[in-house]
């Protein structure tokens, strides 16, 4: 009988697992330098919480994965990391701000599985929660742009634009109540394109063609302003340019590009939003303020910003680019043994070499030496340390180097310190 995993979801076996585990660390390190804490959160939520106005509202029902627990509560398992943090704030009022956490964890919704998407993958997510000042944006982008060069990512970018100036040009075209429809209409772009969205548009009776003409631009901020000028409110004007002018100072402006297209499709965006690109048509997260949300929840108005980073699609883009390596193990060091009599000493020599940090493991099959050794190199593991009944008597051990091919016996006392050296080689 074969089980295989969920529609949607995938197992990621030791070689990848390896180098995704790597990606994880990277991002977190790089998100606690910017001063972000940990935030954990339960995986499923009250489906209340899940379906507020300012999220998908009740048509989340069929996008997520929602269920009834014994008792007849109504729940779901959590779509994004932004709705738990906005309950989180709302609970604790005593949060000293600016709250600045990041979230690494998993998410599921109810999608169609294709290239690049899933039905669980996971999220990396920061946000400042209790500042309007756009420095508190640009703190959020600075982060995601090292993290993407640290990667390697040459080519990546990042698309910039505005719920309120984009409120500001379809005013006199849409009903205020209908904006958010519409503007979920618009997000679909990249999935049914353009003939698509003006098909949606025209059947809620509007001018599609006009609506997506007045947000038709792209390119250098100083020509996005010239393009808007007298057509939107001039603060919300000073916003956008705020934002790129503290960009240049963090030296990430090249990287921001002003696209009136970009809607993002959940309600609860308020102003800037983004979205991350890492070429054509090939987005890995998004984010933008949300100053309203947790409003929803507490009756107190809050600002917020943030972003998320989705490490799954990253990790397969790295994968499909050649830029992960392929390792089946994370031992350095397998301790080999000849005969059973010199087991109990491999065990010393093996947990000598875990005090020293050094990632190591011993021979569990009772396989012979040759078998030992073709198992370290299939794994590649790179020091072979192999403890033989002479050397034994001789308080030695003979150490190959899997990777150079070099081979040595040393005393016991010199092993570590052999070892060492040769990792630096």
């Amino acid at each position: 009988m074969t089980i295989l995993p969920p529609k949607g979801t995938k197992d990621l076996l030791p070689e990848d697992a390896i180098e995704f585990q790597k990606l994880v660390d990277l991002v977190r390190s790089v998100y606690e330098k910017y001063g972000f804490n940990p935030l954990i959160t339960p995986a499923f939520e009250s489906f209340k919480l899940l379906s507020i106005k300012k999220g998908l509202g009740e048509a989340v029902k069929d996008e997520i994965y929602y269920f009834k627990d014994k008792a007849g509560r109504e729940l779901g398992l959590r779509f994004d990391l932004t709705m738990p943090l906005a309950r989180v704030v709302a609970n604790n009022p005593q949060l000293p701000k600016p709250f600045k956490r990041y979230q690494i964890a998993k998410v599921w919704r109810y999608d169609n599985p294709q290239r690049l998407r899933y039905r669980e993958f996971w999220q990396a997510d920061i946000d400042i929660v209790g500042s309007e000042s756009v420095l508190a944006d640009v703190e959020c982008l600075a982060a995601v742009c090292e993290i993407l060069e640290k990667i390697g990512f040459k080519e990546f970018f990042i698309r910039v634009s505005s719920r309120k100036i984009l409120e500001d040009l379809v005013k006199d075209l849409v009903k205020k109540e209908d904006r958010a429809k519409v503007f979920r209409i618009i997000d679909k772009m990249d999935k049914i394109g353009r003939e698509g969205v003006l098909k949606e548009l025209e059947k809620m009776g509007l001018n599609g063609k006009e609506i997506l003409e007045r947000i038709n631009f792209k390119g250098k901020l100083k020509d996005g302003i010239s393009f808007l000028r007298g057509k939107v409110e001039e603060e919300n004007l000073k916003e956008i340019e705020d934002l790129f002018e503290i960009s240049k100072v963090y030296g990430i402006d090249k990287f921001l590009v002003f696209d009136l297209s970009l809607v993002r499709g959940l309600d609860y965006y308020t102003s800037l939003v983004y979205e991350v690109y890492l070429g054509e048509k090939v987005s890995c997260g998004g984010g933008g303020r949300y100053d309203d949300l947790v409003y929803e929840l507490s009756g107190k108005r809050i600002p917020a910003t943030g972003i998320s980073l989705g490490l799954t699609r990253i990790f397969e883009i790295m994968k499909e680019r050649k830029m992960v390596e392929k390792r089946k193990s994370l031992s350095k060091v397998f301790v080999g043994y000849t005969s059973e009599s010199v087991l109990e000493l491999a065990i010393e020599i093996l947990r000598k070499i875990r005090e020293e940090n050094i990632s190591s493991e011993i021979e569990l099959m009772g396989r012979n030496l040759k078998k030992q050794l073709s198992y370290a190199n299939k794994m590649g593991i790179r020091f072979f340390v192999i403890v033989g009944e002479k050397e034994a008597k001789e308080n030695k051990v003979r150490i190959k180097d899997l990777k150079t091919g070099k081979e040595e016996v040393v005393s016991l006392n010199e092993l570590i310190k052999r070892l060492k050296e040769w990792e630096r080689k």
